[in-house]
């Protein structure tokens, strides 16, 4: 089926995204408030704590799927997809090494956005096979519900605060895939004051990325230094 074209970016894609920042915002905020001991809770095991994070996984590369389809419909830009590619992977590199001289114990290797590269690449094949992308997805995810394993890529020994695999996180890339030859990226939402609001964070979701945590965690961290 051949996608509808349009003329500017989806609202639809950037209110997914921009309640996805909103999501990680209110985790990454939970999680400095229980590493400074302002929060009491398992916020690795408990089940909601152990949802949330998956869930905003999801939703980005979900996103990714669906707006990798729309750019590139007619065929492959592969100058725009390297620029991105080579954009992300450079931001990606640069929280690697930054957490690796700040929190070398918890150093994140292969975190969110190295994961949003690689699968971007991955998903490439997919884009003209929703029905194909479909079953791979399924076949992904379904054994990850029943078994809560991620399939091991580039494993190091510590535990790192950010881990993200291709499998079965590429599944959510080929459902943004099927999604969008589905046209879901054409819903009619309302264009109202909150629509506006998610749609003006998903349009600047890399830039939030970058730099929420860095600002939340030390935020709490100087509330920390005054109130010890």
């Amino acid at each position: 089926m051949k996608i509808a074209k349009f003329n500017s970016r989806s609202r639809v894609i950037d209110a997914i995204r921009g309640l996805t920042i909103i999501l990680m915002i209110f985790f990454h905020f939970s999680f400095d408030l229980n590493n400074f001991g302002f929060l009491k809770t398992d916020i690795i095991h408990e089940p909601f704590w152990y949802g949330l994070p998956r869930l905003i996984v999801f939703l980005f590369l979900f996103a990714v799927g669906m707006s990798l389809t729309l750019a590139h419909q007619d065929k492959i830009h592969w100058p725009a997809f390297w620029k991105r590619f080579l954009k992300i992977s450079a931001f990606a590199l640069l929280i690697s090494v930054v957490t690796y001289f700040l929190f070398p114990e918890n150093w994140i290797y292969f975190g969110t956005l190295h994961a949003i590269a690689l699968i971007s690449l991955m998903s490439l094949p997919f884009l003209k096979k929703p029905n194909l992308s479909l079953v791979i997805a399924l076949l992904l995810f379904i054994p990850s519900i029943f078994f809560d394993k991620n399939i091991p890529w580039f494993l190091m020994p510590h535990q790192s605060w950010d881990y993200i695999s291709p499998f079965p996180w590429l599944g959510a890339s080929l459902l943004g895939i099927f999604a969008a030859h589905k046209e879901i990226q054409h819903w009619n939402i309302p264009d109202n004051r909150l629509v506006r609001s998610l749609n003006f964070l998903g349009r600047h979701s890399l830039l939030i990325y970058l730099l929420h945590q860095p600002i939340l965690f030390g935020s709490v961290y100087l509330v920390r230094l005054f109130i010890k």
